[in-house]
Order: structure tokens, then sequence, then C-alpha cells
């Protein structure tokens, strides 16, 4: 059987091209921690893209310590074998590649694959579930090193970007696999416009009309996550500067006097990005709290919902002190984009 990858240029899917052959079968699911990538590359080359490779994958973010989002572990290319269960394989080459490498790159670039990485329209190539369920494998070739080295640079988002996304796919997978409470969704639905998929062992912790605003809480550790709404005539209002004081007014009064900290080195962080269709604003900090002496990473996505007429904002927080927290972070961010309004609903039918 053929396997059939998306080859990645510049930015743009330009075809599926035939990589590699594989037996069919039952595949069985990845084994191993969903926040490392394992890279496949010659130790020669590694020491000239080692540096490049880990800024286009690894992504620090203060929570508020330094923490990396994925991990790169570096693997020889022939022990590729028996990596075929772990959740994310980056294999990296050149055309002039010699040994282990050469032959892997040999077996999977068809002619057409290797003409289009010949020509530099293409450079990236990826896989789903290659050997199993729930893995992405990621082709990074070119030329040679110089052409590599200049992708690895200008398309290192791209290159983040297929990671996290799969990431994000896969603790969505998990936290909804089970004892999803659809009786809330159902409830924030009726009574507030908006609904998320809550997750088995969240709980309510405020809802409130009054208040705008819903809070809702998974503990050991504590994932905190919580929207807010109000009407608007001005969508323009939608600012970094108004996200970060309308936080700060509703943390102090919720949150027990939580704050958003920023000094010299930690800056709160703001991108434009779609929000299941929606222009927004996210928010990545820190938040800290005097009166209990904690602190913890949040993001926020801000935006305005024309069915509805109301700014929301959607906002994911972590405490969980000792611990690594942005996989935390993950599972809240990932039910923060199962978030619906009821005129998304009644549009669909």
């Amino acid at each position: 059987m053929k396997w059939k990858f998306f080859a990645i240029g510049l930015l743009v899917v330009v075809g599926s091209v035939a990589i590699f052959s594989s037996g069919c079968g039952v595949k069985p699911r990845t084994l191993g921690s969903n926040n490392k990538v394992l890279v496949l590359a010659d130790s020669t080359l590694w020491v000239q893209i080692e540096q490049d490779v880990r800024n286009a994958v690894e992504r620090e973010v203060f929570t508020p310590q330094p923490e990396k989002i994925f991990s790169v572990v570096l693997r020889e290319p022939g022990k590729f074998g028996d990596l075929k269960r772990f959740p994310h394989l980056l294999f990296i080459g050149t055309l002039d590649a010699t040994g282990p490498s050469k032959e892997i790159l040999d077996n999977m670039l068809g002619p057409n694959a290797r003409r289009k990485v010949e020509q530099d329209s293409s450079f990236i190539f990826r896989r789903e579930n290659a050997w199993s369920k729930g893995q992405l494998l990621v082709v990074i070739v070119s030329k040679d090193l110089e052409t590599l080295k200049k992708h690895l640079e200008k398309d290192k988002d791209l290159i983040f970007n297929l990671f996290d996304q799969h990431a994000m796919d896969i603790v969505t997978q998990q936290m909804y696999r089970i004892a999803e409470q659809k009786d809330i969704e159902k409830k924030l639905m009726e009574e507030h416009g908006w609904s998320v998929r809550v997750q088995h062992d969240f709980f309510i912790a405020i809802d409130s009309s009054e208040a705008r605003f819903v809070w809702l809480r998974r503990m050991g550790p504590q994932r905190e996550f919580f929207v807010y709404w109000e009407p608007v005539q001005d969508p323009s209002i939608l600012s970094k500067e108004w996200m970060m004081q309308k936080r700060d007014s509703l943390t102090k009064i919720y949150y027990d006097g939580d704050y958003i900290f920023e000094d010299s080195i930690i800056q709160t962080k703001e991108k434009v990005v779609d929000f299941n269709g929606r222009y927004a604003i996210r928010l990545d900090g820190v938040w800290q709290n005097d009166k209990n002496i904690a602190g913890g990473p949040f993001r926020t996505f801000g935006f305005y919902n024309k069915g509805d007429g109301r700014m929301y904002l959607v906002d994911c927080a972590i405490v969980a002190p000792g611990e690594r927290k942005w996989p935390y972070m993950r599972q809240v961010e990932a039910m923060a984009y199962t978030f619906k309004t009821a005129d998304e609903l009644n549009s669909k039918r």
C-alpha cells in the first residue's frame, strides 16, 4: 500500500505525493510523551542545524519559570524502525545525504516529491497515523544544507504549528473520550447562549447571568476556566489593553486578588488568531496572587461575536506548583476551542 503524504511548500499545500510503502493492518496507539519531538538526523548534519531546530520546535514560555512547550530528543536515523509508536517524529535530511539517511530518503521520496525538493517548491511532508494511531510524522528535506537552514529559519512558525496543532488534537480526543458532562454544556447554552464541552472532572464554581461570568474548575492540579461576556455597540474596543484591564477586574473579584504580572523579563504577549472562524486576540502571560503567594500562566482569547452582539473573554489559567504547567494549559485551551454560540447552532440548522 502506497502512503499519501501532504507536501507543504511556502505555507501552502501543493499536492499529495507517494512517500514510502507500509503493510496494511490495524495500527496500535502511540506510546510516549505528547510533549516531546523525536528528531532523526545525521550527527554531522545536527551540528549544523541543532539551534535552528530547537528555535522552531521547542518555544519557551514563562509559567512563571521558563518552560519549553516541546522538548527535542535526537535519535540516529538508523534507529528509525524502533520509534514507530512515538507520537511526534521529525526526520530531517538533505538530498546529498549518505548512510541511513540516504536509505530512508530513497524509500520516502518518489520521483515527483524529489523533483519538488530539487526545485525548492516543497520542503515539508507530513503524515498522520503513519505507523500508529495518534502519530504525526513530519519530514523536512532540502536539496542542500544552505537551503535547509533557510527554511528552518524562515518557516519555523509553520514547523511549530504542525506539532502544536497535532498535540492539541490528541489532547482534545483524550479529554472527551469518556464521561463528558453534556448536561453542563446544555445548561450553559440554554441559560447564557453559549457553551463549551466539559470534561468529566470539571465543576461549576460560579454561574452568574447578572455578572455575565461563568467559572469552571478542575482540581489536582487546578485548571481554571472562565467565560465573560458583555453586549457592545463598538467592537473596536477589543485590544490588548482592554483585555488586560477587564481580566484584572474580574480575577480581582473572583480569583481572590489575582492580577497580571509583568516585569523587565516577563511581558504579556499579544497575537491575532483565528478562534473558531472569528478574528480574536490571544494574550499569553503570567498571573500572580500576593495574598496566596501563588502564580502561573494564563491564556486569554478576546473576540466579538456578531451573531449576538457580544464581546467575549475566554480565559485559561493553571495552578500547579512544582510541576510542568503547559501540558495542563493545553487541556484547558482544548476546552476553550470547543466554544460555540446559540447563533452558530441556529445557522447550522
